[in-house]
């Protein structure tokens, strides 16, 4: 049996517009999500910090105001939604080009 490749772990999120976790997203307010191998390279078209409608599509978020292995401080677009959204880490990890995905587990709402 091989060893688990490590992927990106969200363990947290925590909505400043709501004061709620793992629930709401509101677009227009900051967020921080908390986990493990969270950091990415904003430059690299492939990596990022996206929020999956249940239809398939996918918003990525621009703005970040903490970027760390840890945390991702970040802005929520403007214009999502109704609905429920699923939020995924892309990174490219070890300074490698292989790219994986954590998922947080918790279906994330925008009323």
């Amino acid at each position: 049996m091989s060893p688990a490749s490590p992927e990106p772990k969200l363990q947290r999120y925590y909505n400043n517009g709501s004061d709620t976790n793992n629930e709401t997203l509101t677009p227009g307010y900051t967020g921080r999500l908390v986990g493990e191998l969270l950091k990415i390279d904003p430059e690299d078209p492939d990596q990022g910090l996206f929020l999956v409608a249940s239809d398939g599509a996918e918003t990525e978020v621009e703005e970040f105001v903490e970027n760390s292995p840890s945390e991702l401080g970040f802005r929520v677009p403007d214009g999502l939604a109704s609905g429920e959204y699923a939020m995924e880490v892309r990174a490219k990890l070890h300074n490698t080009n292989d790219l994986r995905t954590g998922t947080l587990n918790a279906s994330l709402t925008v009323t």
